[in-house]
């Protein structure tokens, strides 16, 4: 038993030396002045620094790094809560779109949007929801009213109604002209 528990301390002890080199690369910059560190996170000092680093990535990292921090966000969400976080989820995910190859990624991407539309309704940011259900529409696929009738009617329905609050009557003719168009039952 002490020799598990003295090899848990060495585990720990390993881990810990491991994260601190990890973390030593950040050192040249703190230096600089470029980053600051506060309560074991690591900042940039300005925002113009932030931008700046962001600018000189390729826009694909950026994408990718949207995606992963988004799913990141995702995971930390509860399933059946519809937090606060969700609007941060879906804004990161939206930006690393073009890493949704899938018909299956894009489908549930499309009805996280529709989430954070009808929670941007409910809050009364119209401009908000209809952004969301716009991009959620965007990521349905040809067939979207054959495969995902629902799915498109809710959205298609909830961006007629928004545009309708936002004033937008002629997106709300387009959008209501599409529905009549594959509706199943009047």
């Amino acid at each position: 038993k002490y020799l598990q528990k003295e090899r848990g301390v060495k585990k720990r002890k390993q881990d810990a030396d491991v994260i601190n080199n990890e973390f030593s690369i950040f050192d040249p910059a703190i230096d600089e002045g470029l980053l600051k560190e506060e309560r074991s996170c690591y900042m940039f000092a300005h925002d113009q620094i932030q931008y700046g680093a962001y600018s000189l990535m390729l826009e694909n990292e950026r994408a990718r790094l949207h995606h992963q921090i988004g799913h990141s966000i995702l995971g930390k969400m509860a399933d059946d809560h519809v937090s606060d976080l969700l609007f941060i989820a879906v804004d990161q995910l939206n930006r690393g779109e073009i890493f949704m190859e899938e018909e299956h990624g894009k489908m549930k991407l499309a009805k996280l949007n529709l989430k954070a539309g009808e929670k941007a309704m409910l809050l009364a940011t119209f401009l908000s929801s209809a952004s969301y259900l716009e991009q959620g529409i965007s990521l349905l696929c040809d067939d979207h009213w054959e495969k995902y009738y629902d799915l498109s009617l809710h959205l298609y329905s909830l961006y007629a109604e928004v545009e309708y609050c936002n004033g937008r009557f002629h997106n709300i003719s387009l959008t209501v002209k599409s529905i009549f168009a594959h509706a199943k039952v009047y």
